[in-house]
């Protein structure tokens, strides 16, 4: 069986729209899974991971696109990044003893900030944008984001079947989203038929149901057209998104070996060996004593 996990590019109107479709069907279940996050926790790391593929996928130069929450609630940490590979990762840091049932976004992390990081190597300037958090989830965030920053009114519609129950999953994708955003005008002229396409292609989107995007029955192909096909519709080629960690045995000793003699006592086992578990994979790696000494 295929498994589908992507990014697809398009645009509406002769470009006063430009948007992507995210699907991934099995890279945010797989992700999601091997933390045992709860489920409000599971919905709102999906919803983190799709948006992180939707804009790291638009890197045109090597590099790595990363979303990071930084909260004063039971949720302390929300993370996720993507490489110009469609290398897709992340994870949540929890307060301990955590039993929060709530779903938005404001209750689970109370003050802080959320940043939008593009690092694409020495040559091209890091470029860093940061807003607060203040909307109710992360859809409502990275459009104040574009809002702000940018000055690009931004669409995000997400979905994720994490609040489904799990013997009606089947057939569906477990999280994808619909971007769209209004490209600036070329001239006074365009402004009023660029505003007519994208008042459009907002209402179009509006009659998008969870269970419709979320089945493996619809290509996504399909779904855009039946939404915008009366909007002249450019689709252009996929981009394959990939649940790989960039963790190794040699990243962590480089690691270890910078820790100091006290660092490296405190977190040794009994017999002065050491365990690390990726934050990310959760993969599980023991170095013995020799490895630092």
């Amino acid at each position: 069986m295929t498994f589908n996990n992507h990014v697809i590019p398009f645009q509406l109107g002769n470009n006063s729209v430009r948007g992507s479709i995210v699907r991934l069907q099995t890279v945010v279940s797989e992700i999601v899974k091997r933390h045992k996050y709860p489920t409000n926790v599971e919905s709102l790391f999906a919803d983190t991971l799709t948006i992180t593929a939707c804009l790291g996928s638009r890197m045109k130069h090597d590099g790595v696109f990363t979303i990071q929450a930084k909260g004063t609630g039971d949720v302390h940490t929300l993370f996720s990044d993507l490489t110009s590979d469609g290398f897709l990762r992340g994870y949540v840091g929890l307060n301990a003893g955590f039993k929060s049932a709530d779903s938005n976004l404001n209750s689970l992390m109370g003050s802080g900030h959320i940043s939008f990081t593009l690092d694409q190597g020495k040559y091209i300037k890091r470029y860093q944008g940061i807003v607060s958090l203040e909307e109710p989830d992360m859809s409502k965030t990275t459009e104040l984001y574009f809002n702000n920053s940018e000055q690009l009114e931004t669409k995000f519609l997400t979905f994720n079947f994490y609040d489904i129950d799990i013997s009606n999953r089947k057939n569906l994708f477990s999280a994808g989203l619909i971007m769209l955003q209004k490209l600036p005008v070329k001239s006074s002229f365009d402004e009023e038929s660029n505003e007519e396409v994208w008042q459009n292609s907002l209402n179009f989107l509006s009659t998008l149901g969870k269970e419709e995007f979320l089945s493996t029955n619809l290509t996504s192909e399909e779904i855009l057209y039946r939404l915008f096909n009366e909007l002249e519709i450019t689709v252009y080629n996929e981009i394959t998104i990939k649940d790989q960690c960039r963790c190794s045995d040699e990243k962590i000793k480089f690691a270890i070996k910078n820790l100091s003699k006290k660092e490296l006592k405190e977190i040794a086992d009994e017999n002065g060996n050491m365990r690390v578990v990726c934050e990310f994979c959760k993969t599980e790696r023991i170095f013995p004593s020799k490895t630092y000494n």
